[in-house]
């Protein structure tokens, strides 16, 4: 489509950041990261500043028009090349160049490229729940626990002279529970662990004392109804996933948006190189007027006084400070250039001035509307994130639907037992003698009213509408992007040829004024002013056709950037995931 980007190969994008195996940062010192910035600009040059005049100075003494009076066939002192910042050094890059160095270095592109990172760590987080879990229970319980007592042969209970009223018995308990559980996809814990006890009772309750008990336990409990189900209880990881997707499309959107500023600064910088040009070529074209001017003021000329001279010498001055400002805004663009790309090779603290290697397209380009809104609709970032979004939100709805239902657990349990005075031989009775106890049983919840549960539900329904409305803004967005992009195409091309006619007429006007003052016509004040004003209308006849032609390569780049295709239309190939359609993005 266009002369810029016409090269073989892309450039392959990948994050900046992998989200593993990332080692500690350095200690943060400011100072060390501002040292290298801080070098650079201590070797750059400080432009000398003269004072500011306090009388007119003519121009007359100058050595261009004393030459001119005293040798009139003296060359003439205009510069025949013209360097846009005067001595500071240049260099002169593509546009390819400039966005693929930026893609690799830029500074906004590294930071936003931390985020699809930092996403994807949450997933892991919600995977996490499902891995399996290490605990150890630890307990000592001391018991002293008094009871009413025990009958004897010599008397009843109540009989103060022959039976103890009450009775205490004291005892140690050591408990020690090892084991492993596990959250389920189904939303159910299962855990397995074993029991190892330590009995010690006073007085003695039993023929062993003390005596341990092992127990090899299973437990079951799952939900039957509220967080029953793989998709509830999975819902955190897709939330995770497209979240993190989401992310990644945001980071698309920063190297988007840089890239965009490159193309619109790349151009701007093309505009201002032809605004330096053509500011330079009016100072000389009122130079040689003044020249001719003053010569033949010093030659005591009839008709030339001092209101031509300084006429002349108003309108050089204008013009000079017209184009200081034009010179001023290149070094500017130049600058925020180097500050994208963030290429050591080109710091912004360094002399070294960008200037654009590209020849701007001045051909017309015609797009089918169908096409590029057909286009956009399949590769606009927004409408892809708001996909995302979307199933999120009907994801969120399942789980709140699942969980107004009341809660219901079924637990299973059971244990493989071993008692013994010895704990080994307790281990070891454990599966000899199979002593297996089991349970069964039934949890049921229901809050009164189910208030929470069901407002839930309603803010989840409320949130899904809410995303599938946005969706529906951003399509009518997404066209209205495209028809102002195609329009300001149309508008741009229609522009440059009404600014190029202009620009004839303007040169052709000048030209009629040269062949007037050629055959001998008095150089009054009123032809004086005609003849500089007419300079100053080709030049900005020629400005405002720079303009538009850089404005028509611009809106070219802003219908790729409407369509959703402005990063392969730079060449740049950035790897994303499947959006929720099963579409990539183009």
């Amino acid at each position: 489509m266009r002369k810029a980007v016409q090269s073989t190969g892309g450039a392959l994008l990948s994050l900046v950041v992998a989200g593993c195996g990332l080692k500690e940062a350095p200690p943060f010192d400011p100072r060390d990261l501002q040292r290298a910035e801080r070098a650079r600009a201590a070797g750059t040059p400080t432009l000398p500043m003269k004072p500011l005049p306090t009388r007119l100075e003519p121009l007359q003494p100058t050595t261009r028009e004393i030459n001119a009076a005293t040798n009139p066939t003296a060359p003439s002192t205009r510069p025949i090349v013209v360097r846009p910042l005067g001595n500071e050094p240049t260099v002169r890059l593509s546009l390819q160049e400039i966005v693929q160095r930026s893609v690799a270095n830029s500074g906004e592109v590294r930071v936003a490229g931390y985020d699809p990172a930092i996403a994807e760590t949450r997933i892991i987080e919600a995977q996490a729940r499902f891995d399996p879990t290490f605990f150890t229970n630890i307990n000592y319980e001391h018991q002293d626990i008094q009871s009413a007592g025990q009958p004897n042969i010599f008397g009843t209970i109540n009989d103060r002279r022959f039976g103890r009223i009450t009775q205490v018995q004291r005892g140690d308990i050591y408990t020690i529970e090892p084991g492993i559980k596990q959250l389920l996809p189904s939303g159910g814990e299962v855990s397995i662990s074993q029991q190892v006890q330590s009995f010690y009772f006073k007085p003695r309750t039993t023929v062993a004392n003390p005596y341990w008990q092992n127990q090899l336990k299973v437990q079951l409990t799952q939900p039957l109804l509220r967080d029953f189900g793989y998709e509830v209880n999975q819902a955190r990881i897709t939330i995770a996933r497209n979240d993190q997707r989401v992310s990644l499309l945001d980071f698309r959107k920063t190297l988007e948006d840089n890239v965009a500023s490159i193309e619109k600064d790349y151009w701007d910088l093309e505009e201002a190189e032809q605004e330096i040009r053509i500011q330079e070529e009016l100072l000389n074209r009122t130079r040689d007027t003044a020249d001719i001017l003053i010569k033949q003021f010093i030659n005591g000329k009839q008709g030339v006084s001092r209101v031509q001279t300084s006429q002349a010498t108003a309108s050089i001055r204008s013009r000079e400070s017209v184009l200081i400002d034009a010179r001023r805004r290149l070094g500017d663009l130049s600058d925020d250039i180097k500050r994208r790309m963030n290429d050591p090779e080109f710091p912004v603290a360094g002399p070294v001035v960008l200037l654009p290697a590209n020849v701007p397209v001045e051909s017309p380009i015609s797009f089918d509307f169908n096409d590029v809104v057909s286009t956009a609709m399949d590769n606009r970032f927004e409408l892809g994130q708001q996909q995302l979004r979307i199933n999120s939100a009907a994801v969120a709805q399942d789980v709140a639907r699942v969980n107004t239902l009341p809660k219901l657990d079924a637990k299973i349990g059971a244990a493989i037992e071993g008692v013994d005075a010895n704990e080994s031989h307790a281990a070891s009775n454990q599966f000899t003698d199979s002593h297996v106890g089991f349970s069964i049983g039934l949890n049921f919840e229901l809050p009164i009213g189910n208030r929470e549960a069901l407002a839930v539900l309603r803010r989840s329904r409320l949130q899904r509408m809410q995303a599938i409305e946005q969706y529906r803004f951003l399509i009518d967005q997404v066209t209205q992007d495209v028809k102002t992009a195609l329009r300001d195409v149309n508008a741009g091309w229609l522009l440059m040829g009404s600014r190029r006619q202009a620009r004839f007429a303007a040169s052709d006007t000048l030209l009629a004024i040269e062949q007037r003052e050629a055959q001998g016509e008095a150089l009054d004040p009123t032809f004086v002013q005609l003849k500089l004003d007419t300079q100053e209308r080709l030049a900005d006849s020629e400005r405002e056709e720079a303009l538009a032609i850089a404005n028509y390569n611009k809106a070219i780049a802003q219908v790729e950037r409407a369509k959703g295709t402005l990063l392969r239309y730079n060449n740049v190939v950035m790897q994303e995931e499947n959006l929720p359609s099963g579409r990539r993005p183009r």
